[in-house]
């Protein structure tokens, strides 16, 4: 009987756990040092990667970043459908909700308004993007809400989007600033401010 030859080295690893690797090892770089003062060599070799890898997935540093933003956003949008399919009470609901928004990324100090090029239009765009997907989460929920007799009215459209701009604009800022643990001391007057908006 023949046996068939096995290939030499190691496995090749999938694309996908590739670009998590790098990914990953980018927010381990990040928490290190100022965005601004790492390189790609750095995050490649935090990865285990080369630099090869890296530009198989990513233009460039700014690239990986908005990629970051896209990774977080699908976090968070996972994470708003299971508090609201899971918790009961409104102002929890809320509460829950605002908390895991603000502990959205880790303590990384990257101005993301000042990413330039295509990353940068990226950025804004996923930013919008996410921004309508949690307006509709809410404006459901009040519907819901509203349905049941739990609340008087149903927000427009444009107060939700309005607060939501708002809150991304102040929360992007604290973050490029490196004030991430005083945006979430902010929480309990932020949550105030949401529950008497839409009430």
């Amino acid at each position: 009987m023949i046996r068939a030859k096995r290939p030499r080295g190691r496995p090749k690893i999938p694309k996908e756990v590739q670009r998590q690797r790098l990914i990953d090892a980018a927010l381990r770089a990040i928490k290190k040092r100022p965005y601004e003062q790492i390189s790609v060599a750095e995050i490649v070799r935090e990865a285990g990667m080369s630099s090869r890898s890296f530009y198989d997935h990513f233009v460039s540093k700014e690239g990986i970043v908005a990629e970051i933003v896209r990774d977080r956003g699908r976090v968070l949008i996972g994470t708003l459908e299971e508090i609201y399919r899971s918790t009961k009470n409104d102002v929890e609901r809320v509460d829950r909700a605002l908390r895991a928004y603000l502990e959205l990324f880790p303590a990384e100090t990257v101005d993301l308004e000042k990413i330039g090029g295509e990353a940068g239009q990226r950025v804004r765009e996923m930013r919008d993007h996410y921004i309508e997907s949690i307006t509709d989460l809410v404006v459901a929920q009040y519907q819901r809400a509203h349905e049941r007799g739990l609340v008087a009215r149903v927000p427009a459209r444009f107060e939700v989007e309005l607060l939501l701009t708002g809150l991304a604009g102040l929360s992007f800022r604290y973050y490029s600033e490196g004030r991430r643990a005083e945006l979430i001391e902010l929480q309990p007057e932020l949550l105030s401010l949401l529950v008497r908006a839409f009430h």
